[in-house]
């Protein structure tokens, strides 16, 4: 036995909703079908009533109704029906004919029912259609009786009634039942995810379980767990960011309190210690400082839309290299094509981007290995290509270079300075652009990195 459904939950709603919807229909149905059931009955027996008269008018024979005749030839059953008929010949007497039982019925009151003139409510007898022929010299009045017509439609009523009865309980039980069947999917999908909720230990790698049927909670239990395993790396990175983050900034503290504990102690006896502290201390210290504003950069950068505009990226490169090739002490070649090359970014925000990657460039590879800057067309796509004769980076380690805190292990040198983050805040301001980015091997050695720009604003911008 299902227990009764209370609530405001989907299954209460669609139970109610369900079962409303059903007595409504079941209602305008024997509602309408007993209307059209009465109303024929009815017209009927109004038709029984004119048939009736029609049969009494040509019964008369000499202006006397001949009720011999007239009992055998009618089809009318007159156990229920009353006839007066009232001759008023100009050389006879006036005389009146009662059906059997008309006097008794005539004596009982009568009442008109209002809207209907014809319809009369006789105490005692029911309700009758009161029918009066035209003034002639006979006068016949007829009442067909309605009664049956009234009971049919009572039946009619009380069977309602009953079906009503009958399918609103097994209606309400049935309907819950469907109910539930349809929303245990969605109900094991959001027991599952209570679980998960409240669970003491979480792994960031929880998924829901996904039911085959219905196709709707199929997909919505497919999109959960997307968003769910993208929160999940976003928390694990987060976490690995936290993680490399104070480690970062835990190296250069402790180097820095060693060496004010050092000058604390051994200052004043031995004061050639203090030099070399203090330059260590504005070394580490100028370090933390770059680390404390890439990550500061690193997080408005992920709440931030660049807005952009067509340049030329010739120019734009051109211009960039011509600042800052003075500061790199490798050679700068360039390889760009004489006509301009339209493109969609944020000015700006280029700029960082080829100074970050010459900067990397520079930092792994000898003085004496020339950096290449070139800007070809591809496919219809603007590719800049920054390419370096330095280290490389192993197959290993690519996809991870644009990671925060990443570092290569023949790069993690204190004679390579560097905390990490250049790359990835060229990947963000990649991706800020609308543009891709991606890293390959420069034979016979170094390494190329590939920008992809954009020729036309977004579709959301």
């Amino acid at each position: 036995m299902l227990k009764l459904i209370r609530g405001h939950s989907n299954t209460a709603e669609i139970t109610r909703t369900f079962t409303i919807m059903m007595l409504i229909i079941i209602f305008i149905t024997g509602l309408s079908v007993s209307t059209v059931i009465g109303l024929r009955l009815t017209r009927n027996r109004v038709e029984d009533a004119h048939t009736l008269m029609k049969s009494l008018k040509r019964s008369v024979t000499d202006d006397d109704p001949d009720w011999n005749q007239w009992s055998l030839r009618s089809p009318i059953n007159t156990k229920d029906t009353y006839v007066q008929v009232e001759t008023a010949a100009p050389k006879r007497a006036a005389h009146i004919y009662y059906s059997p039982k008309t006097k008794s019925f005539l004596k009982a009151s009568e009442t008109a029912v209002p809207g209907f003139p014809s319809v009369r409510y006789r105490h005692g007898y029911g309700l009758f259609y009161h029918l009066v022929s035209d003034k002639h010299t006979i006068n016949y009045e007829t009442w067909t009786s309605l009664n049956s017509v009234l009971h049919i439609f009572r039946l009619i009523l009380e069977d309602m009634l009953l079906v009503l009865l009958i399918c609103s309980v097994l209606g309400y039980f049935v309907m819950g039942w469907l109910a539930k069947h349809l929303n245990r999917p969605l109900a094991n999908l959001t027991q599952a995810a209570q679980q998960i909720n409240h669970a003491d230990n979480i792994s960031y790698h929880e998924a829901l379980p996904v039911p085959l049927h219905p196709d709707e909670v199929h997909e919505l239990g497919l999109e959960i767990n997307d968003l769910l395993r993208s929160l999940n790396e976003q928390v694990l990175r987060d976490h690995q960011f936290v993680s490399d983050a104070s480690h970062e900034l835990r190296t250069p503290l402790t180097a820095i309190r060693g060496h004010v504990s050092l000058i604390k102690r051994r200052g004043q006896q031995h004061p050639e210690v203090v030099p070399r502290s203090l330059s260590f201390i504005d070394h580490e210290s100028a370090r933390m400082q770059t680390l404390v504003e890439s990550l500061l950069r690193l997080s408005r950068m992920d709440h931030v839309d660049l807005t952009g505009d067509f340049y030329d990226a010739t120019q734009l490169i051109q211009s960039t290299i011509t600042n800052y090739q003075d500061e790199l002490p490798q050679p700068i070649t360039l390889n760009l094509p004489k006509q301009p090359v339209s493109v969609y970014v944020n000015a700006d925000s280029l700029q960082q981007i080829l100074i970050a990657l010459l900067s990397n460039a520079s930092k792994y590879s000898p003085t004496d290995a020339p950096i290449t800057v070139s800007l070809t067309v591809v496919d219809s796509h603007p590719t800049i290509k920054v390419a370096d004769g330095g280290l490389g980076i192993p197959n290993e380690n690519k996809s991870h270079i644009f990671e925060r805190f990443y570092r290569v292990d023949q790069a993690r040198s204190q004679k390579i300075p560097g905390n990490g983050l250049g790359l990835s805040i060229v990947s963000r301001l990649v991706d800020l652009n609308h543009a891709t980015i991606a890293v390959s091997d420069n034979y016979p050695r170094g390494t190329v990195f590939t920008i992809q720009l954009a020729t036309t604003p977004p579709a959301d911008a």
